[in-house]
């Protein structure tokens, strides 16, 4: 609790991000060492001891920036540890997939979020990529950040079958998706 960690839906347990308040320009590593949150379009938890060195604690809910500095070795690789071979990434590991909302029962589309890009290039490089699967998909700019956002219909054995190809063929290196319904 007063460590510097945080949660995160998607990111593997063990990634240090660096998080920075845009307000303040502080600064902090943080570990990732839980799941969540898991309410309204939160992407990240800090530990109250994150949040009172980044000043957000009092706000309670802040924008920040976030960067990945490190990600555990073994969250890199599909091969088996068994093998006893080197872990090679297979995959850019900033980009999962993520999707959490209320659905109601007339809802057709849902969204599904990708990456979270600190540079708009970096984003419209990978769009270019996605846009072979999903050519319907554009950029959000959102919190000091950009994402890659496209609709799919909210059929979630369709959209998981759809995240697992993007995995499969390395555009992707996870996914979550999250609905409650209505």
């Amino acid at each position: 609790m007063h460590g510097h960690t945080a949660a995160h839906k998607t990111y593997p347990l063990g990634t240090v991000l660096l998080v920075t308040n845009p307000k303040n320009n502080k600064s902090l590593r943080v570990r990732i060492n839980d799941r969540g949150p898991f309410w309204n379009d939160r992407g990240l938890d800090l530990s109250m001891g994150a949040a009172e060195y980044l000043e957000t604690k009092e706000k309670g809910v802040e924008k920040v920036v976030i960067q990945i500095i490190s990600v555990p070795k073994i969250a890199q690789s599909f091969i088996s540890i068994s093998l006893k071979e080197p872990l090679i990434p297979s995959y850019n590991v900033g980009y999962t997939a993520t999707s959490y909302i209320t659905l109601k029962e007339n809802k057709l589309k849902v969204p599904i979020e990708i990456g979270t890009f600190l540079k708009k290039i970096q984003a419209k490089m990978y769009l270019k990529k996605l846009k072979k699967y999903f050519p319907k998909a554009y950029i959000l700019e959102s919190n000091y950040n950009y994402k890659v956002k496209f609709m799919m219909k909210s059929n979630e054995k369709y959209v998981q079958k759809k995240l697992k190809l993007l995995k499969k063929i390395g555009l992707i290196s996870g996914y979550g998706v999250c609905w409650s319904y209505e």
